[in-house]
């Protein structure tokens, strides 16, 4: 199943997200997809009202290892059961890098400001190289967001491929194709 496939960007997303609908309950859908947690070691994950939270177990997570969100959610005007997923870094590895790309952008921001009123004053400012460097290594680190995303794949690929089976084997699942 290539929850991917509508995505039209070259350089793709870092925190991939997709839709299911199911025919069953949702309270079915929790219960099932909970009692399948206990039964397989290759997924850990823990319940939290109507969300799950699926994970590769502590034994083979690496720092690149993602972790998927499922929500599960039914809506009045519609007559099945939506189940939202998300899937992306750990959340410390995720807000170290929205950490490192905050810092590095208001540093280039502000000494780039700083660099260009010293050169319409001045004439020339050092302070300039900030800007090419700042391009640089956020560049950098998105490069290696990328190939963190990649290491992960596998791991990614079996979480989706456990909701999907799990929510199957009670009922009828389909992707929704939402743009």
């Amino acid at each position: 199943m290539p929850f991917n496939r509508l995505n039209h960007s070259i350089l793709g997303v870092i925190r991939p997200r997709f839709y299911l609908q199911t025919n069953s309950p949702v309270e079915k859908c929790l219960e099932h997809l909970s009692e399948s947690l206990k039964k397989d070691d290759t997924v850990s994950g823990i319940r939290s009202g109507e969300l799950i939270f699926l994970k590769t177990p502590q034994n083979v997570q690496h720092y690149w290892s993602p972790e998927m969100t499922v929500r599960i959610e039914t809506n009045e005007y519609i007559d099945y059961t939506k189940v939202c997923c998300l899937i992306g870094p750990r959340q410390t590895v995720w807000v170290f890098f929205t950490l490192i790309y905050a810092a590095i952008t208001f540093a280039t921001l502000f000494a780039s400001m700083f660099g260009f009123v010293q050169y319409s004053n001045n004439g020339y400012s050092a302070w300039l190289w900030f800007l090419p460097i700042g391009i640089l290594l956020i560049s950098s680190i998105f490069i290696t967001a990328k190939i963190g995303q990649r290491k992960g794949r596998d791991q990614m690929l079996h979480l989706v491929s456990f909701a999907y089976h799990s929510l199957s084997e009670i009922g009828e699942v389909e992707r929704l194709q939402v743009r």
